[in-house]
């Protein structure tokens, strides 16, 4: 049940990071909710963005871990620079730190199905952060703007 409250919580910050970026200059981490208070205290969300070359990738970026920051998650954000194996390394990389959340801007959405499986069996949700993922039914949520 935890888990299915921080994921909530989670699309919720990253729902709000989607809206505000077609056109709100009020910062994301103000808007989000706290959900009631509910939350894993200092639970790590793994968040991986595809590059830093893209202001837009860099702001996405920022606003997603402050959001989740405030709500008093621990955040480890990652830019691949769209290298897919540098992705690819970082999630897993995620997984065994023990991320309880990962939320994925994938580079190539056929490439990861490995780590989204690895991510499902130690029962991780997954959040597909504008970018579809597929050949996987081991994405939980499905966020864009």
């Amino acid at each position: 049940m935890k888990l299915a409250r921080l994921a909530g919580m989670a699309l919720t910050a990253v729902l709000a990071v989607a809206v505000s970026a077609c056109g709100s200059s009020q910062k994301t981490a103000d808007q989000a909710p706290a959900a009631g208070g509910a939350s894993v205290a200092g639970a790590l969300v793994g968040v991986t963005m595809p590059t830093k070359s893209s202001e837009r990738w860099i702001h996405d970026g920022d606003n997603i871990k402050a959001a989740l920051e405030k709500l008093g998650y621990t955040v480890d954000l990652q830019y691949a620079e769209n290298d897919i194996p540098t992705q690819v390394n970082q999630i897993e990389n995620q997984i065994t730190r023990g991320a309880k959340l990962l939320i994925i801007a994938s580079i190539d959405g056929t490439a990861i199905t490995t780590q989204l499986q690895e991510a499902a069996d130690k029962k991780i949700p997954v959040i597909a952060y504008d970018r579809l993922i597929r050949n996987s039914p081991n994405v939980n949520y499905y966020a864009t703007f």
